[in-house]
């Protein structure tokens, strides 16, 4: 499996539970799609990590709209699932206006009828996050930034050692 699939399914994958549950996030790997590292709602570090991404989205928009992009960049979206949200990466992005299309680069696990590969079409609002390589390194990551400490520390370190060593670059805003 390379670094860049070992990204999206073992990281990629976000739900963000609605149920109290224990306030520290629980590594899943149970379910009919890929693992999945699940938050509460109200999870204080997770929600701060989607607000950064969706306030610095301009930069990957801005690199979309100059066709900077390569088919692995990705957006996390959070798509309706449930009482809550299943959030998960999509790649081979495409922009009409505020919509966006694309194909779930991983596998859900809340959303019937939809598999690795669907093609989706969704409001930039349901962004939770953004991904994009740039000479080796991964931009962005907000979420997953966020996760690591809650993955096997081997893939962590592969997660780590694919990253940036901040989010944006720092002539990007």
């Amino acid at each position: 499996m390379s670094l860049r699939t070992s990204l999206i399914a073992v990281v990629g994958v976000c739900a963000l539970a609605l149920a109290a549950c224990d306030p520290k996030p629980v590594a899943e790997t149970s379910g009919p799609g890929d693992d999945i590292v699940q938050f509460e709602q109200q999870n204080t570090e997770m929600n701060a990590a989607i607000a950064q991404a969706k306030a610095s989205l301009p930069v990957f928009l801005a690199r979309l709209d100059a066709n900077q992009i390569q088919p692995t960049d990705s957006l996390k979206v959070g798509f309706p699932a449930g009482e809550g949200h299943e959030h998960i990466w999509v790649n081979q992005i495409a922009r009409e206006g505020d919509q966006l299309t694309g194909v779930l680069a991983n596998e859900p696990n809340a959303m019937p009828g939809q598999h690795r590969g669907s093609v989706v079409v969704f409001p930039i609002a349901l962004v939770s996050d953004w991904s994009y390589e740039k000479n080796g390194k991964r931009w962005g990551n907000y979420t997953t930034r966020v996760m690591l400490p809650y993955i096997a520390p081997e893939e962590a370190d592969a997660v780590r050692e694919s990253l940036s060593d901040t989010p944006t670059e720092s002539n990007a805003l």
